[in-house]
């Protein structure tokens, strides 16, 4: 068993040398696809811009899909809220259009949905990051239910088995003032160790975080798989970093680092521990 003692903690700041910034990929693949998988805007206040998404349906059969906007709300947590278009804090879907709102896809056809934002110049909320989710579901006809053999305990009960994409859409403008994620724990549990990021700004951040390893005694180093991840206004976010099982029984120091577009320094953290 190894057992993990951990010293104090001690928070640094450097100046920041680059910045990372998160593109969006479309994926395809066999089935019922749509692409990209999510957007990344910018729009300034007093600006209309139009996007496409593709749906493909890339099977032997019609396939037809309702398309609607929905906000959502998340807790500190991340855990989402679905809510009805304008009724999100952070809400897009009331500066938002959609056409068409329904498609019939054939076999092996694909056809464009265009979302057209408009995001007003005199509102306060126009200069602060928004977002909600594109929701491009399968719609499948009722079918009549056959029971073979009727008796007066029988229960029928149909089940019409769909699908659904949802496609994120966050709007970041030029003109956010408070930009603002801050590094607020940092800490190893057991077998693992945890860098926890709040952002506190208006903003949407797309951030980078690592963590170099050091054996104090013999100094062996190693750097930790680098994460990258969008964290909203409003929100924490854990990342865990297994220790690797290679390491042996020692004292131990940890450098936690954490990165984010636009961010004027980046944010450190120390950790000393032991595995006994």
């Amino acid at each position: 068993m190894r057992i993990f003692k951990s010293l104090p903690l001690i928070i640094l700041s450097f100046f920041a040398l680059n910045s990372y910034s998160q593109l969006s990929l479309d994926k395809k693949g066999t089935g019922v696809s749509v692409s990209p998988a999510h957007l990344h805007l910018k729009q300034n206040p007093g600006s209309t811009k139009s996007y496409k998404v593709t749906i493909n349906n890339d099977t032997p059969r019609l396939n037809s899909f309702k398309i609607g906007m929905k906000d959502f709300n998340m807790n500190k947590l991340g855990k989402s809220q679905f809510l009805e278009p304008g009724l999100g804090k952070y809400s897009l879907s009331k500066w938002t259009s959609v056409s068409p709102t329904f498609v019939d896809l054939k076999p092996f056809e694909k056809k464009e949905v265009t979302i057209t934002i408009t995001i007003p110049f005199n509102d306060p909320n126009a200069n602060k990051a928004a977002w909600n989710i594109l929701m491009i579901e399968q719609q499948e006809a009722r079918k009549n239910l056959s029971i073979t053999k009727k008796q007066s305990s029988s229960i029928g009960l149909g089940v019409v088995p769909t699908f659904a994409f949802g496609i994120f859409v966050y709007q970041n403008p030029p003109t956010v003032n408070n930009n603002n994620v801050e590094l607020i724990n940092f800490e190893n549990s057991q077998d693992k160790i945890i860098i926890q990021a709040e952002n506190k700004g208006d903003g949407i951040a797309y951030c980078s975080a690592y963590i170099d390893l050091t054996n104090i005694t013999t100094g062996e180093q190693e750097r930790l798989p680098v994460k990258k991840f969008t964290i909203v206004p409003e929100l924490i976010r854990n990342f865990t970093y297994k220790i690797p099982a290679k390491f042996k029984k020692g004292k131990y120091l940890a450098i936690g680092v954490l990165d984010y577009e636009d961010a004027p320094e980046i944010q450190a953290a120390k950790l000393e521990f032991e595995i006994n």
